[in-house]
């Protein structure tokens, strides 16, 4: 129930606990204080399989647990309201993009030593979910499972256009002309062809367009160089960059084809009902349509967006929660110590595959192979070999203080184009200023150049900053395959 304080002892245990022949330990009873979002089955799940196990592993300590589950839309009012006034609270989930904000504000932990020390550095984590919860150089959380952006169809809706998804929808092109042959074909049965999100989020079905090509969000950068010049973040936007203007023109031929922009978005209720026939959405729709008592063996997925040409790789954007004990933990130890059973395979794992969350753990996605291929395969369509291939080609979002606004400035440039009818050039250029300028005291014209590190060092010390290569033009720019690259600026 969204938004109700409630507390639990899921283990009620005494005092003093046998051990062995007799022996007896005394118990330390503590108690962990905890703010998550909705939905609540899911942690239902999760804390009572970690809790049960935490007791295995710490019969010295008396577990209980105080848990608020906040709605969505509720959740930043009343994290901020927590931070400000100080409130005992040991473990909060996050959304990812959100960790920075909470970090500069001193609201989180940093947990670099405890990571380093206890979990290898996030080594098992995939690279994007390990670089994505740091803060100044240290972690601030830990990514615990992700969702990403693919393309749903009804196989009935789309056979009655003679479409193949995985053939007739690959590039932009193609895409465009199967959504108004499917449109054609569906029209008397009260569906759409393809559905084309209108509302604020709209920004996170773009950004794949931009990374697939060789484009970015935009750059961190030398922090020094950022204080010398006043800017608000050490992050330059490139969000005037051909990769963002094609992205732009392929939001408007999109509605120049009919496809309209669907302002009622639920995140799957309009797919489930069969309103649309092809629909790039969440890996959240297989719950949701198995909610529904939907016939699973009529629904396919390509873990896939579809891409400017044949030869381009595809990419998406990973979602998901990330988990962070607050400053004001009046238990740390305990805290860390029930974060890390809430990350282990048995008990996070377990809500992974019973929940359709993927997984940001290597290890996960072959120990539990068996779990998610059973899950996600449901009705006798591979989807999970899908995601396992979409798996490396998915990125996260930017996360420091000055998002929000970024974003915000990101949905009013696509909404223009897709709207208003604004020029993607001149949209893209007044973004890029807006954000540069208004939002981040970046002196105009300032831009970034990405080059390779040469093997472990940056050539201007005062303009560059070494970084971990993670989106596709990233990787581009380490050429020696070190992992590596650097961001150089280049003032006006």
């Amino acid at each position: 129930m969204g938004g109700r304080l409630f507390s639990r002892l899921l283990l009620a245990v005494p005092a003093i606990v046998l051990i062995g022949a007799g022996a007896a330990v005394a118990q330390e009873a503590v108690t962990l204080r905890m703010i998550l979002v909705a939905p609540e089955d899911r942690w239902n799940t999760l804390l009572e399989a970690a809790q049960e196990k935490f007791a295995t592993e710490h019969p010295d300590i008396e577990l209980s647990l105080d848990v608020q589950i906040l709605p969505f839309a509720d959740r930043l009012t009343q994290l901020r309201a927590a931070a400000i006034a100080g409130t005992p609270l040991d473990i909060v989930s996050l959304d990812q993009p959100e960790v920075g904000d909470f970090a500069a504000a001193g609201f989180t932990s940093d947990l670099t030593e405890r990571i380093e020390q206890d979990l290898d550095g996030l080594s098992d984590w995939l690279p994007v979910y390990r670089e994505a919860t740091r803060f100044e150089g240290g972690w601030h959380a830990i990514w615990a499972w992700t969702d990403a952006r693919v393309m749903w169809y009804w196989k009935d809706l789309v056979e009655a256009a003679g479409i193949d998804p995985a053939t007739d929808m690959a590039t932009w092109q193609s895409y465009l002309e199967s959504c108004q042959k499917i449109h054609e074909a569906v029209s008397d049965q009260d569906a759409s062809g393809c559905l084309l999100i209108g509302q604020q989020w709209i920004a996170d079905w773009t950004f794949p367009y931009v990374w697939m090509s060789q484009g970015d969000i935009g750059f961190a950068v030398n922090p020094e160089l950022a204080q010398d010049q006043g800017a608000a973040e050490a992050w330059v936007p490139s969000l005037a960059s051909e990769a963002w203007i094609e992205a732009l023109q392929f939001t408007r031929d999109q509605v120049d084809a009919g496809i309209e922009p669907f302002t009622e978005h639920q995140f799957g209720t309009e797919f489930v009902n069969r309103s649309f026939a092809v629909s790039l959405d969440g890996t959240w729709v297989l719950g949701a349509l198995k909610g529904a008592g939907a016939d699973l063996s009529q629904v396919g997925m390509i873990g896939a967006f579809p891409v400017p040409a044949a030869d381009t790789t595809t990419a998406t954007m990973a979602g998901g929660w990330t988990l962070a004990i607050p400053s004001t933990s009046e238990n740390p130890d305990v805290a860390w110590d029930f974060l890390k059973t809430m990350l282990d395979i048995s008990t996070l794992g377990r809500l992974q595959t019973e929940f359709g969350y993927l997984p940001t753990r290597a290890s996960f996605t072959t120990d539990l192979e068996e779990q998610f291929t059973s899950f996600w395969n449901e009705g006798g369509v591979d989807r999970w070999t899908e995601l396992t291939k979409l798996a490396p080609h998915a990125y996260g979002r930017p996360s420091f203080p000055a998002w929000p606004q970024i974003g915000a400035a990101i949905t009013d440039m696509v909404q223009n184009v897709m709207f208003d009818g604004k020029d993607p050039q001149a949209a893209a250029q007044d973004a890029q200023r807006t954000v540069l300028v208004d939002v981040l005291g970046w002196p105009a014209e300032t831009t970034v150049e990405v080059h390779d590190d040469a093997g472990g060092g940056c050539e201007h010390a005062d303009l560059d900053r070494q970084l971990p290569a993670v989106t596709p033009v990233q990787q581009t720019a380490d050429a020696d395959g070190n992992g590596m690259f650097c961001s150089h600026v280049v003032l006006p």
